[in-house]
């Protein structure tokens, strides 16, 4: 049947995380050292078309260590697609590359593979690089895969608290069901009542509320207040400078059962809204969480303490 085959006969393109160039080989040596048996002709076409592909034309007589790491990890995503496989197999591919780097490889991934329409399996711990990358995720844990689908679905809706930690749900507050309609759950969260959208929990049950960082609204002083739904007032007692975005730790004003004693609440934003704010400066502030923000997951019973 064609399943059962040595590593070397299957149809796979393998890029690691360490490249694994040969060092006295040239580039074209190693784009073609899987092509072995071929036509020499039918090689250098081969090599050529690579090299276009991945934009390293003319570098072909070069040893791996004349190339910057970028290129080196473009020489070994040309050697993987030379050989036309059906699978593309890439293991963290730009872990040790800069973040420019990183950024300017991942475009170029991604558009090779749509141009090529070949299957992808991306291993990554960075989250804006599956963004950037994948079609869709999965989230793996010991070797079992804990919940897979499209992106942006499996980080609105992580499927436990593991997932949710994993794709950057930092916020993850105990509660019980008090209130349960067709058109929202109300939910106790220590002195604090939050609403939700619908979910399969009846009236007493436990369950974490999970909300994105980014999710969190800090509201002007300066314009009217309007409709506001899970509102809170609190201080900012400490942030998170990350360079393109803060992350402000909030203390509300009212119990919210979180599992950290200094800070209830992270909030990410980006730095020139928080300077724009004044943030350093202005720390007392009201908060709200739009409902359609919160994904609900089933708790252990409460004993009026949190458990994440």
């Amino acid at each position: 049947t064609g399943i059962n085959l040595p590593p070397q006969q299957r149809r796979v393109g393998y890029v690691p995380q360490d490249y694994a160039l040969f060092s006295h080989l040239t580039v074209a040596e190693n784009i073609a050292f899987g092509l072995y048996g071929r036509p020499r002709a039918q090689i250098r076409a081969i090599v050529e078309e690579m090299l276009t592909l991945v934009e390293l034309s003319g570098l072909g007589g070069r040893l791996p260590d004349e190339l910057s790491g970028g290129q080196q990890q473009r020489v070994a995503l040309a050697r993987a697609l030379a050989r036309r496989p059906d699978v593309l197999l890439l293991d963290e591919p730009f872990a040790a590359l800069d973040a420019p780097v990183r950024e300017q490889l991942r475009h170029q991934v991604r558009d090779v593979q749509r141009r090529l329409e070949l299957p992808m399996l991306f291993i990554t711990h960075d989250l804006a690089e599956a963004h950037t990358v994948a079609g869709q995720i999965a989230v793996y844990n010991r070797g079992h895969i804990l919940q897979i689908g499209p992106i942006n679905a499996v980080l609105a809706h992580p499927a436990d608290l593991h997932v949710a930690r994993a794709v950057g749900t930092r916020n993850m507050l105990t509660g019980r069901v008090i209130e349960h309609t067709a058109r929202q759950l109300t939910v106790q969260v220590g002195d604090a009542v939050l609403f939700t959208p619908p979910y399969p929990f009846e009236v007493g049950a436990g369950v974490y509320l999970c909300i994105r960082p980014e999710r969190i609204m800090l509201h002007r002083k300066d314009r009217p207040p309007g409709r506001r739904f899970n509102m809170f007032s609190g201080q900012i007692v400490g942030e998170k400078n990350g360079g393109l975005n803060v992350t402000l730790l909030f203390k509300s004003s009212v119990n919210l059962n979180s599992p950290d004693p200094i800070f209830d609440l992270q909030i990410e934003m980006p730095v020139y809204i928080y300077e724009r704010l004044g943030l350093s400066c202005d720390r007392t502030w009201d908060i709200s969480i739009s409902p359609q923000s919160i994904h609900v997951i089933g708790a252990p019973p409460l004993n009026g303490q949190s458990s994440v």
